[in-house]
């Protein structure tokens, strides 16, 4: 979720609040059932550890975008590197090497110091979900919801650094159909992420269309392709304008 959320740092709050329909025979009873399921839904657990690096690339349009943008995003286990290049040849990177999560632009480098250093790990975690609920105070099953179409697993849940999230699972499928969430920085922006056309490039399944919403921004990441060829750890390295602002 973090280079995600880089990308949409000037966004503001937009929350969805559904209903919770009545349990049904069959259902599930726990979050830990959802999640399982889900992973099995992913391709299994073998699937998911097998990713140890990936390379994606897609485009990004949305409101107040001008034209396509394209992306590329390098990951490792608790490493990233997120590339965006705007229409009019403009570059945004933004980074995370373990312990220090960064950016650089025309301007010049930034540090994050607002994010808790656990959110950038979570966000970088590139088996997120045999893991999940490592990152949460409390992750219980909420019910079953209607959730932008789809008939879901409810699961509401507090991180470690105290925010609010919740997660979407189609009944039918398993598959993660979004999250509604409270921005991890000390902002309190609610974004509602959207996870569609799940495909499969040689490993766990994937969905290739991502959308996130808030009361007045949108933006759309499609996946055109990825990889898991291996990447070296020196691309995740700190650039030396990053390097000169921790002196």
């Amino acid at each position: 979720m973090r280079i995600l959320t880089l990308a949409l740092a000037a966004v503001t709050a937009f929350a969805v609040w559904s209903s919770p329909l009545s349990a049904q025979p069959g259902q599930l009873k726990s979050a830990d059932a959802v999640l399982e399921r889900y992973k099995t839904a992913l391709g299994g657990v073998d699937a998911i550890k097998n990713v140890q690096s990936e390379t994606v690339r897609g485009e990004i349009e949305g409101t107040g975008i001008q034209g396509k943008s394209t992306f590329v995003s390098y990951s490792k286990p608790f490493k990233s590197l997120f590339t965006v290049t705007r229409s009019d040849g403009t570059q945004v990177t933004s980074g995370f090497d373990g312990q220090v999560s960064w950016s650089t632009d025309a301007k010049g480098a930034s540090i994050d110091h607002d994010t808790p250093v656990e959110s950038d790990r979570r966000d970088a975690d590139l088996q997120y979900p045999l893991h999940q609920p490592d990152y949460f105070q409390k992750l219980e099953l909420a019910g079953v919801t209607d959730f932008e179409g789809h008939r879901c697993y409810w699961l509401h849940g507090t991180t470690h650094w105290g925010k609010d999230n919740n997660q979407f699972y189609d009944v039918e499928t398993g598959l993660l159909a979004g999250y509604r969430y409270e921005a991890d920085d000390s902002s309190k922006t609610v974004t509602v992420l959207l996870f569609e056309d799940y495909k499969n490039f040689g490993g766990p399944m994937v969905a290739t269309k991502m959308t996130m919403r808030t009361s007045d921004r949108t933006r759309t990441f499609t996946k055109k392709s990825v990889s898991y060829e291996p990447l070296a750890d020196s691309l995740f390295e700190l650039p030396p304008a990053v390097k000169a602002l921790l002196k």
